[in-house]
């Protein structure tokens, strides 16, 4: 670093002279400040505050010596004398920038942040504060920065506290507190998500759901059309490629007929499954049975898939978990590909789970995006859609704001500019979550940087599927997630 440079209209020194030539220290006294200030910071040195009281009565116009004793009673746990004596030193040495750090400090340990722009500034600028100084110490300046940042923290200015913290990683990017700052800033990031995400979950508006009246009583397996079928009640996602074969070369209608029943099973004994021990192997035929359809293309079947999904959030939990958002939108987007508007009914439908919806929208949305000739159609379904949720009263149990969110979001995945009108309405009557995308503002600004994204996604076959999910590949994803997963949050917290 060099000894003295120029930046944002100052100048910051590096000299370890300019201090003691500011307040007077002469060299005798300069070559104890070295030791003083490590003796002032032991807690173990019990004859510190006697040696610096002693030094004070001897330099009472040298303010630095009045704030190593502040520090030095600091340590030896007494605060309330700590206090005391950096009273003095602001009453003394009105102008010594540390004794109103320290002042600006103690406001802030005590709850009260709010006293210290009263001392530091509205500004929070080191120049502000002392216009007629053309100079200051390197140390001067990042200790004024590290208060900012702490009195930015203590009133929830996430913006403000980053600004500064960029700041000192400009001015000193080795100071050995830049680490522990980020470590605040990040606790500061994920509180004020979690308190927004609070907030809109209190606005937010979801359809209350039909709960089916499963048979308690029915507890014995289905007869299938082919003893190949229940193989699937037999293995998880390790399944061999051979079985699955096997299933998909028996006669197209008497298999399907078959594996359709699989899922009025998981119904019928959904209550005798979720009394057992779930285990993958024995839990895991729900999963098989639509990835086989979707392989099968079998868009007879579309219908029944929809009625399913149509179960309410525990049922579809139970059975699909994360494949409801992850898997399952490649079923609707296979088997509802020559009709689409099949898709569009099933979002219109009342009391239907929030997730066994999105799975739809995201199905269309990639529609248009690997069929770029079916966009026009696509966009009326969802125009048609959005139209129908904005006309929609609140007793109608069709409005789903977090719905709504995931759908504005697959809207701008395939930059359906040409919706943003209907959308606008939308947010205006407050029937979107603003969770996903942020608010209509943050819409608008992501359908400008639709180019730079590629929102394509693979359509897997049966096998790739399976071998995928048993890939050691899936465990390595995890940090990643974390990492996208703190992205989110940071945004969420800015909105």
């Amino acid at each position: 670093m060099k000894n003295s440079y120029e930046a944002y209209g100052y100048y910051i020194t590096t000299d370890p002279q300019f201090q003691n030539k500011r307040y007077g220290v002469t060299p005798e006294l300069a070559g104890q400040l070295k030791t003083l200030v490590l003796e002032s910071q032991d807690k173990k040195n019990n004859k510190i505050i006697d040696k610096l009281t002693q030094l004070i009565i001897q330099n009472p116009t040298i303010p630095i010596l009045k704030k190593y004793l502040s520090v030095a009673y600091n340590v030896h746990g007494n605060h309330d004398k700590a206090v005391e004596v950096n009273k003095w030193l602001v009453a003394g040495h009105p102008d010594y920038l540390f004794a109103k750090l320290n002042q600006a400090n103690s406001f802030i340990e005590e709850g009260t942040p709010e006293k210290v722009p009263e001392l530091l500034g509205q500004a929070m600028e080191i120049k502000l504060l002392y216009p007629d100084r053309d100079t200051f110490h390197i140390g001067e300046v990042t200790e004024f920065i590290k208060v900012a940042i702490r009195y930015y923290i203590a009133i929830d200015d996430l913006e403000l506290a980053q600004n500064r913290l960029d700041l000192l990683t400009e001015v000193y990017p080795d100071h050995p507190e830049i680490e522990k700052i980020q470590k605040r800033l990040s606790a500061l990031v994920v509180k004020k998500a979690i308190e927004r995400i609070e907030e809109w979950q209190k606005m937010r508006i979801a359809p209350e759901q039909l709960k089916p009246l499963h048979r308690r009583d029915h507890t014995k397996p289905p007869q299938f059309n082919h003893p190949e079928t229940a193989i699937l009640y037999q293995y998880g996602f390790d399944i061999s490629h051979e079985k699955l074969r096997e299933i998909l070369s028996l006669p197209r209608p008497s298999v399907i007929e078959d594996i359709e029943t699989i899922l009025l099973d998981a119904e019928l004994r959904y209550d005798y499954f979720s009394e057992i021990d779930i285990v993958v192997e024995t839990h895991s035929f729900v999963i098989h049975a639509l990835l086989l359809l979707k392989e099968l293309k079998a868009e007879e079947s579309l219908p029944k898939i929809l009625a399913f999904m149509s179960n309410e959030h525990e049922f579809l939990d139970f059975w699909l978990e994360d494949h409801k958002t992850e898997t399952i939108w490649q079923c609707f987007y296979t088997l509802a590909l020559n009709n689409p508007r099949l898709l569009e009914q099933h979002l219109l439908k009342p009391y239907v789970d929030t997730f066994g919806k999105v799975a739809v929208s995201q199905a269309l949305c990639q529609m248009v995006i690997h069929h770029p000739e079916k966009r026009d159609e696509i966009a009326a379904i969802y125009s048609e859609v959005l139209v129908r949720f904005s006309e929609a009263s609140l007793d109608e149990n069709l409005i789903d704001s977090e719905l709504l969110g995931f759908i504005v979001g697959h809207i701008i995945d395939c930059d359906l500019t040409e919706l943003l009108p209907v959308i606008k309405n939308l947010f205006d009557k407050k029937y979107v979550s603003l969770d996903i995308n942020g608010d209509y503002q943050s819409v608008e600004d992501d359908f400008s940087m639709q180019s730079e994204r590629n929102y394509k996604k693979d359509i897997s076959a049966i096998f790739d599927f399976y071998d995928d999910i048993q890939s050691p590949q899936q465990a390595s994803e995890v940090s990643v997630l974390n990492k996208n997963t703190f992205d989110r949050l940071e945004s969420i917290s800015k909105i």
